[in-house]
């Protein structure tokens, strides 16, 4: 009985343990999900790190080892208390290095960068539990992680120490010091380690995607491997340290709804690249604070289709605290939605849809962030092209110049755009100074321009305090630098002026001046043979009356170039990046150019080629004309002619019998209905003058029964067209060489007149044109618009004229197209010579001329370029 009690008791102490276990573990699960628990679980999955804290007026030094090259400092700005949060803000903060030495400053730079806040998932408290970065006091405000890459001097002593300290008298950095050390990575699981570690360095460290870098840059920060340097001195005296929490959380890059929030500054404009059909939503709203709300705008919204077809949409500006959404639809194909802001203030902008329909070339595309219906904000695509700035408080750029090319070799071309804070359309004025190797000067030129603002371009700086603008000497930007939003957008630039220039024999150096601030691009020439082709998927297959604008191409011509005094500018912040970005644009219309001057004159070619007679259509509108011009008679039909007492000539009648056995027939000529002239056909060609007529319209018959006659009347119709004669030469593989004379700097063409037995246009190349056996003299050190191709290859267009007549071939009919061939302002004066040759087994035939031109100096004095040529690359 008592085995059976003491068993029972000790079931039932069983039963009670166990639900005491299970009450317990219910309240632990139900404890997890508190404000408290969630909170802890968000330092908890943190990286805890120590950093270095820099307030004003402290600083930290660190040993330098003897080996190092680049050192990476990885900082963060503590925020004012009290700052609020919104994830649209940017903050700019500056970090002042200096390398010292046992026998003083090896290196001394201030380095300034962007950055934001990655929040997420706010509470009713205030806080969020997901953070960036974030510390133990609540209060804190930290910014996202930022690097600065510092290279260190190659020559310096064993011993030196980097001191480091805020730009700003006013900001509180957190700094920590890597030294550089490469590793190879021979496994392949190491090796996607090492990139899934760049692509979080690359998302720490800049706006960019990872994708977006280049494959060099995403090489290094693969194989890079950072060692950790340690402040020196004492904790507490020396030094102040922080611990700062980290997790992965980043705001995505494209999110639609909530992080993208981009700034539309006023006059600029965005190009967004879509595919259709697509129904996006273009958002508006303005975060000025007003006392009164009204309107900030107005707003255009334009869209230009692949087949050119371009619709306009004029906006109202939103009132501030207000979102506008505006629906787009556009039908399948390829667009672009350009949004200008043609107010006075800073709006913002999200254009979302569907990311699919986001046109980005695939190596560029970033996955898609956590959106509403996986729609994202739409980003343009921006080209990065280096470039350097040059005016009065600038280092001069310089080039230099290797005395060995030829010709072509010592081309350049020269891209200037202002540079301005707000948009500016005073004049830009650039010198050009050519040195031999003395440092003598060889020639000089001069560049002025009146370009436009550009609102699709723009200069991404060294944010400097003030809004300066490049070559504001350091210490003066060190003095004015400060903490807090950053408003401004990158600098405004203007469209490009470019001008070409040959250098003349002995050049060693050119050098480029300019009295405001003024960015400079240099471009080399080097034939590639091959035509410009877009990349995918900016190809131009599908395009019909539009191009693509700063579209990147598989091959190119015009390679750049970097000044030869590289470390001054960089040490004095003339280096650059030009943002352009990607857009359809409409093709504009042929370059006007004046007027021919003077009467057509009729070029031969060297030697005595053969010759041939054509008639060609030709209207009677000019009394010079008139002694020109043919009718056409045909048996049995009359015609008017208009007979003039100032031509010289006796009226006469040209005949042709296409067949040998009509020879022996009478022709008989009636004028006004009268007999006026009648004779024997004994040849199948035959002149036959006729009588002095008197002057004004007579009606002119034919009558014969040859069979196959036709027969012209050296007199032009009263009305409508007559026949010209043309005398035209054979051209084989051999070719034709004309001279061309040009007798000033101004620009001359030849007209060469090509006919075919066909009038549709081909596919392949079938002329040759060369100037001077492709090596024409060049004028030096003169600027220039364009630069005359001295050899190429000519793809043959369709004839649009009436078709021509050889003589004597009755029925056959060859089809003309002109080819013009410019000798431009580059080209020196004096006689040249151009020659053509066919290419294939077709025959062909050309006549030449050319209009008189002016001996005075017509090289133009206003330069602007349009964007890419498609003509440009090939020389």
């Amino acid at each position: 009985m008592k085995t059976r009690s003491r068993a029972l008791v000790a079931l039932l102490g069983l039963m009670v343990g166990l639900a005491l276990i299970w009450g317990a573990s219910f309240a632990v699960l139900g404890n997890t999900d508190t404000p408290t628990a969630r909170r802890d679980a968000k330092f908890v999955n943190a990286e805890r790190l120590i950093f270095y804290r820099l307030e004003p007026g402290r600083e930290m030094r660190v040993r330098v080892p003897a080996e190092a090259e680049e050192l990476l400092i990885v900082t963060h700005e503590l925020l004012p208390d009290g700052t609020p949060y919104a994830p649209e803000k940017q903050y700019q903060y500056g970090l002042k290095a200096i390398l010292r030495g046992p026998d003083g400053v090896l290196l001394e730079r201030s380095i300034f960068t962007r950055t934001r806040q990655s929040k997420g998932q706010p509470q009713e408290d205030g806080t969020f539990l997901e953070e960036s970065a974030f510390t133990t006091h609540a209060a804190q405000q930290v910014t996202d992680e930022r690097e600065f890459v510092l290279r260190l001097p190659k020559e310096r002593p064993d011993y030196s120490v980097l001191y480091l300290r805020p730009a700003s008298p006013s900001d509180t950095l957190l700094a920590r010091v890597y030294v550089r050390a490469h590793r190879t990575l021979p496994l392949l699981a190491s090796q996607k380690l090492a990139q899934a570690r760049a692509e979080v360095r690359a998302g720490r460290a800049t706006f960019e995607p990872f994708e977006k870098l280049s494959p060099d840059t995403r090489r290094w920060l693969a194989e890079e491997h950072w060692e950790r340097l340690n402040a020196e001195g004492e904790a507490g005296t020396d030094y102040l340290i922080e611990p700062v929490y980290r997790t992965a959380y980043r705001l995505p890059l494209v999110e639609a709804t909530e992080s993208v929030q981009e700034r539309l500054g006023a006059g600029r404009a965005v190009a967004l690249n879509v595919t259709g059909p697509a129904k996006p939503v273009l958002w508006l709203w303005s975060d000025a604070t007003d006392a009164k709300a009204q309107p900030h705008g107005p707003v255009t919204v334009q869209t230009l289709s692949s087949d050119g077809t371009a619709h306009t949409l004029e906006l109202p500006g939103p009132v501030a605290g207000s979102p506008m959404s505006h629906p787009l639809e556009l039908p399948a194909g390829v667009h672009t939605v350009m949004v200008r802001n043609d107010g006075q203030e800073d709006l913002r902008y999200t254009v979302e849809g569907p990311f699919e329909s986001w046109l980005l070339p695939a190596e560029s595309r970033p996955q898609p962030g956590v959106a509403s219906e996986g729609r994202v904000a739409f980003l343009p695509d921006l080209r990065r092209t280096e470039a350097f700035a040059t005016g009065p408080a600038c280092p001069v750029l310089e080039l230099d110049i290797d005395p060995r090319m030829d010709a072509v070799g010592r081309l350049v071309r020269i891209d200037a755009r202002s540079l301005d804070r707000a948009p500016s359309r005073e004049p830009l004025h650039l010198s050009l100074t050519v040195l031999d190797a003395q440092g003598q000067p060889l020639g000089q030129a001069a560049l002025d321009a009146t370009p436009e603002p550009a609102p699709f371009e723009s200069a991404a700086l060294v944010p400097l305090p003030g809004g300066a603008l490049p070559c504001t000497t350091v210490a003066k930007a060190a003095d004015d630098a400060g903490s807090g939003e950053v408003t401004d957008l990158p600098a405004w630039v203007s469209g490009p002026a470019s001008a070409r220039v040959f250098l003349p024999m002995g050049a060693r150096k050119l050098r480029v001046e300019a009295p405001r601030a003024t960015i400079v691009q240099f471009y080399s020439f080097l034939s590639s043979g091959q035509p410009i082709v877009a990349s995918a998927p900016y190809t131009n297959d599908a395009l019909t009356g539009v191009r693509w604008r700063n579209a990147p191409v598989d091959s190119r011509a015009w390679h750049p170039m970097r000044p030869a005094n590289l470390n001054a500018l960089l040490q004095g912040g003339a280096r650059l990046e030009l943002l352009s970005q990607v857009r359809l644009e409409p093709v504009g219309p042929v370059e006007e150019s004046l007027p021919p001057s003077g009467d057509a004159v009729v070029v031969r070619p060297y030697g005595s080629p053969a010759v041939v007679e054509v008639l060609e259509s030709a209207q009677a509108d000019t009394v010079d004309m008139v002694k020109a011009l043919s009718t056409v008679l045909e048996p049995g039909r009359a015609v008017r002619a208009r007979f003039d007492a100032r031509t010289p000539t006796r009226p006469e009648v040209r005949l042709s019998l296409k067949d040998a056995a009509a020879l022996g027939n009478e022709v008989e000529v009636l004028l006004d209905g009268e007999p006026l002239h009648r004779f024997t056909v004994r040849s199948t060609r035959a002149r036959e003058l006729l009588p002095p007529l008197p002057p004004g319209e007579h009606e002119v018959l034919l009558r014969s029964s040859a069979p196959g006659l036709t027969a012209l009347l050296n007199r032009p119709p009263a009305a409508g067209s007559g026949l010209r004669s043309r005398t035209v030469y054979p051209v084989g593989q051999g070719g034709l060489r004309v001279p061309v004379r040009k007798t000033g700097p101004g620009a001359v063409t030849l007209n060469v007149v090509v006919y075919t037995p066909v009038a549709e246009g081909a596919t392949e190349p079938q002329l040759s044109v060369t100037v001077d056996g492709g090596n024409p003299v060049r004028r030096a050190s003169v600027l220039v618009p364009h630069v005359t191709r001295a050899e190429r290859t000519v793809v043959l267009p369709a004839s649009e004229r009436d078709p021509a007549m050889p003589v004597g071939r009755p029925g056959v009919k060859w089809y003309a197209r002109t080819v013009p061939v410019t000798l431009g302002e580059d080209i020196a004066p004096g006689v040249h010579t151009v020659r053509i040759q066919a290419l294939g087994t077709g025959p062909m035939w050309a006549r030449f001329f050319m209009f008189g031109q002016a001996v005075e100096n017509t090289a133009p004095r206003m330069w602007n370029r349009g964007g890419w040529q498609p003509d440009e690359d090939m020389l």
